[in-house]
């Protein structure tokens, strides 16, 4: 949220795997590894771009914000429906 570009690496459990659904959404999984190399290798990859850098630093929250990180109102729209269903389904 404060335009600084992180690397992540997925892991096997919940928590290790935030930082992916998070740079997924944000159209950023270029910067998610699945392995410990991997995860070196998109930093350093990273670290030598520092166009892209400059360019995440600037335009990062405003990606944030029209992810759907931050669509309060879809994700809002996607809950009502799935209790509908579930409620349609209950009711059947």
């Amino acid at each position: 949220w404060m335009g600084v570009p992180v690397v992540s690496l997925a892991g096997e459990t919940h928590v290790s795997r935030v930082g992916v659904s998070l740079l997924s959404n944000a159209g950023l999984a270029d910067l998610v590894g699945q392995t410990p190399q991997a995860f070196v290798d998109i930093a350093v990859r990273l670290a030598g771009e520092v166009g892209r850098l400059t360019d995440l630093r600037q335009k990062l929250r405003q990606r944030l914000r029209h992810s759907a990180l931050c669509d309060a109102a879809g994700f809002t729209r996607n809950v009502e429906a799935a209790y509908r269903q579930m409620w349609r389904a209950w009711c059947g």
